[in-house]
């Protein structure tokens, strides 16, 4: 009996194997730029997003050409907000919520982080941005790049396709 070496997946530290953003690429697909982590890639088709793997929906992406545009918000978490405006109720009742209200809102404050909203017709991406301010406007204009490839690439092809059905 031969035994011979079998391509193992990789694993992460928590032996779940590693799901790459570039499993799976369309015929013709290439990588454009991706973050070391592989959460965010752009190809020259689309942009995908990998999930954490316990959330097991895999990765979200959107093609180049359904995006209709970009904002960048600045948002934390509302559950932080929410609790601080119920114990600023409680203290109708109890002065010791003040400090607890005051504390939940600093929470919300310290977790504020901007995140990049890309739309699409049916969709919104959001990509929590990781990145330095110079950085996201040659971000943005990367993905306007490709898109505007992408979008001439696909009027050719139907012009092609239009002139051999002809």
């Amino acid at each position: 009996m031969i035994l011979t070496l079998l391509n193992a997946p990789k694993l992460n530290r928590l032996s779940i194997p590693s799901l790459t953003a570039h499993q799976k690429l369309y015929h013709g697909e290439q990588f454009l730029i991706q973050t070391v982590d592989k959460k965010l890639a752009l190809t020259t088709h689309r942009v995908i997003q990998r999930r954490l793997p316990w959330t097991l929906h895999g990765s979200k992406y959107l093609m180049l050409e359904d995006i209709t545009g970009w904002e960048i918000k600045t948002a934390g978490k509302p559950l932080y907000l929410g609790m601080s405006v119920f114990c600023a109720l409680l203290v109708y009742f109890n002065n010791a919520f003040a400090s607890l209200s005051g504390f939940f809102l600093m929470l919300y404050l310290m977790t504020r982080q901007r995140r990049i909203h890309i739309k699409a017709t049916n969709t919104v991406m959001v990509v929590p941005l990781e990145v330095e301010e110079d950085r996201i406007s040659s971000l943005i204009g990367m993905v306007r790049t490709a898109q505007q490839e992408r979008v001439s690439y696909l009027k050719k092809m139907k012009k092609r396709s239009a002139s051999v059905c002809n």
